[in-house]
C-alpha cells in the first residue's frame, strides 16, 4: 500500500507481513522508505506487554521519514498473531523476526538496529546478544532485574491488566515464566554483551510500572558506547512526550548507524 503525503515528506510503502516461528503464524509489518539511492538500515521494534505502546507507532513512522526501514511484529498469541502467548516464547519470535527483516531484499541487512519497550527493552538487549548483524540497541524504559524491581504483588498486577489481551495465558503459566525469565534472563546479567555496539537507554523520572532505577542499573553495568537520556515528568508511556523521545531515539539511531538515506 503506497501513502499520500504532505509536501515535504518522504512517501513510502506499508506491507503487511506474515511469517511462522515454532509453527505459529505471526502478523507484523513494513515502513519501506521511498526515494533511497541504496538499501536502507532495518530497525526492529519491539513492543511490551501486552502490546504496541503509541510511542512505537510514532517511531515507526518518523524512523520511516528518516530513511530506516522499520518493522514491527506480534509475538505469538496477541494481536493476531496465532498461538498461545509466552513470555519465554517472545524472545524465540524476536530472533525469527530479526531473520525475517535481515533477509528483505531491500534492506541492509549488515546494518539493524533493535528497539524495545518495556518488557520489549529486556527482548531487544537478549536479541542483540544473540546476533552479531545487530549494530545498535535502543530500551525504553526496560527491566533490569525482574527479581528485584517486579516482587510478587507487583507481577499480579501487571498480569492481570495485561492477560484479558492475550491469547492463552493464564495466571499460574505467567508467573511460571516469569519466575524463569528472573533465573535465566534478566538483561543486567547479560547487557554488558551488547557492547562494542552503541546502546541507548531512555526512561521516564515518573514511571510507576519500571523504576528509573533498572535503567540506571542497567547503564552501570553496559560497557561503552552507552548512553542514557532521563524525560523529565514522563510515565512509562511518555504520555505528553512523545516527540521528545521519538527525536532523541531517531536523531541518535542516524548518529550510529551508516547508509541512512538523509
Amino acid at each position: 500500500m503506497h501513502t499520500n503525503l504532505a509536501d515535504g515528506e518522504r512517501h513510502f510503502r506499508f506491507e503487511r507481513l506474515t511469517f511462522r516461528s515454532q509453527g505459529q503464524k505471526l502478523i507484523g509489518a513494513v515502513w519501506i522508505p521511498a526515494e533511497t539511492t541504496r538499501p536502507p538500515p532495518g530497525i526492529l521494534l519491539l513492543h511490551g506487554f501486552p502490546g504496541v505502546a503509541p510511542i512505537m507507532n510514532d517511531l515507526a513512522s518518523s524512523l520511516c521519514q528518516a530513511g530506516f526501514e522499520p518493522m514491527i511484529f506480534h509475538y505469538r498469541g496477541c494481536w493476531g498473531s496465532g498461538g498461545r502467548y509466552s513470555f519465554l516464547g517472545a524472545l524465540t519470535d524476536a530472533r525469527k523476526a530479526l531473520n525475517v527483516l535481515i533477509r528483505r531484499k531491500e534492506v541492509d541487512g549488515e546494518n539493524i538496529a533493535v528497539v524495545g519497550h518495556s518488557f520489549g527493552g529486556l527482548v531487544a538487549i537478549h536479541t542483540a546478544t544473540k546476533s552479531d548483524n545487530v549494530k545498535a540497541v535502543v530500551a525504553l524504559c526496560p527491566v533490569s532485574s525482574l527479581t528485584k524491581h517486579l516482587m510478587s504483588p507487583h507481577r499480579k498486577v501487571i498480569l492481570r491488566r495485561g492477560l484479558p489481551f492475550v491469547s492463552g495465558l493464564a495466571m499460574k503459566k505467567a508467573l511460571s515464566e516469569w519466575e524463569t525469565l528472573s533465573e535465566r534472563y534478566d538483561p543486567i546479567d547479560y547487557v554488558d554483551q551488547i557492547s562494542p555496539r552503541p546502546f541507548l537507554l531512555i526512561h521516564g523520572d515518573r514511571d510507576d510500572i519500571i523504576p528509573i532505577e533498572c535503567s540506571t542499573e542497567l547503564l552501570a553495568r553496559a560497557q561503552e558506547p552507552k548512553e542514557m537520556t532521563v524525560i523529565n515528568g514522563a510515565d512509562h508511556i511518555f504520555a505528553g512526550k512523545r516527540g521528545f523521545v521519538t527525536g532523541r531515539a531517531v536523531d541518535w539511531l542516524g548518529s550510529v548507524l551508516q547508509g541512512r538515506q538523509a
